[in-house]
């Protein structure tokens, strides 16, 4: 595969553009094709002349603003193509690649939008790749198009980024195994000493207000549950511990909790996206910090998460809790998952129930470093479709 950028240093597109989204430019380097360089020789990264190419660039936060230019300039991304750029999208040497794999968000608009786009400036569709953190944007996109007999399409991938993100932190982190989680939670009846840490039944980190999330927040105040579990949430003054959550969210996002893990016996992963109308289906970072450290989880996420996450190769753990929540409609899974928080709260020997985990959790952790260590579904298929394109 060739790339294009604007700066080769960099590996960034359209670094002329000087406005400033949530705190950073608008557009920034593709994660994804910066991972994929970084995999390859240098030699494979110099441009040559009468070669096709891929034209990439990153972009994040709210799709209006990054897309539209809402709030900004006004300017569509396309706008920001240059005159070559152009030229060689419509004569067919080149694709563009729209990376917006940091975030999980959807609109409805956005797919008439690309098409509205390439309509606009003569680019074929099929030269536009549109990859994103949202999992289900690729039999988002087919049904879209279906419906509407649009048969000259855009190339969706759904990329799960953050799986080597949290491996790439793993290398340089210490996490508790299995043994070092049983050790940790038996170490008070183990030596009788009374005031020694507590262990509580999960935990559930929360930095960002989210409607769905205060919702939980107030379910598990009812369920009287609240205390039950190590908990976070600044936007109603509750932290973990008195920890203040005062730091950049570059902070927490690179944190792997592997303290959260010793001191409770499940994690819930309070991701982004929550409700049906999101559209959305978004495996963050935080999924795959309690498979690091060796923890089952629930994901308190948009439906059907866990089939994601099995189709990567993980093992969930609906032969030690309910998991049912995952197929439910957003009005009945936060409900679900507080119901299934009391069942494992019920739980008398909470120590043999972990341990019972430990093929699971072991098969997860391995899974994690071998996904890592290999190139991502998604880059496959990237690389496929730029040999289909091409005709290479």
């Amino acid at each position: 595969m060739n790339f294009m950028f604007e700066d080769f240093s960099t590996r960034e597109n359209f670094i002329d553009c000087d406005e400033i989204l949530d705190g950073r430019g608008r557009f920034q380097v593709s994660p994804m094709i910066n991972t994929m360089c970084r995999m390859m020789l240098p030699s494979d990264l110099i441009m040559h002349d009468n070669n096709n190419y891929l034209i990439s660039v990153g972009v994040n936060g709210a799709i209006d603003n990054w897309a539209k230019g809402f709030g900004l300039s006004g300017k569509s991304i396309f706008d920001y193509l240059s005159d070559n750029y152009l030229a060689k999208l419509r004569d067919g040497t080149a694709m563009f690649l729209i990376d917006f794999s940091l975030e999980g968000y959807q609109e409805e608009w956005l797919f008439s939008f690309f098409h509205d786009e390439c309509r606009r400036l003569s680019i074929p569709p099929q030269a536009i790749v549109y990859v994103t953190g949202n999992m289900l944007v690729d039999s988002q996109y087919e049904e879209w198009a279906n419906n509407r007999s649009v048969f000259a399409r855009i190339k969706c991938l759904p990329y799960a980024l953050f799986e080597e993100y949290i491996n790439t932190i793993l290398q340089s982190s210490k996490v508790p195994t299995v043994d070092e989680n049983i050790e940790y939670k038996t170490l008070k009846k183990r030596t009788g000493v009374k005031n020694i840490h507590q262990v509580w039944t999960f935990n559930c980190p929360q930095k960002r207000p989210r409607l769905h999330r205060e919702k939980f927040f107030d379910k598990m105040i009812e369920a009287d549950i609240l205390d039950k579990g190590l908990c976070s949430f600044p936007s109603r003054d509750h932290y973990i511990l008195g920890e203040k959550h005062d730091k950049d969210w570059q902070f927490y996002m690179g944190r792997i909790h592997a303290d959260y893990a010793l001191k409770s016996f499940v994690t819930v992963v309070s991701e982004p996206q929550y409700y049906d109308r999101e559209l959305s289906t978004f495996t963050s970072e935080k999924v795959f910090k309690p498979i690091a450290c060796y923890h089952p989880f629930i994901v308190l996420g948009g439906k059907g998460e866990l089939e994601i996450l099995k189709a990567r190769g993980y093992k969930t753990f609906s032969d030690y809790f309910d998991e049912s929540y995952d197929t439910l409609d957003d009005t009945e899974r936060m409900d679900a998952i507080i119901e299934t928080l009391k069942y494992i709260h019920s739980i008398e020997d909470k120590v043999s129930w972990y341990e019972s985990m430990r093929p699971v959790l072991e098969h997860n952790f391995n899974t994690l470093v071998e996904n890592s260590s290999t190139p991502d579904v998604a880059h496959v298929e990237l690389e496929k479709y730029y040999k289909e394109y091409f005709d290479e």
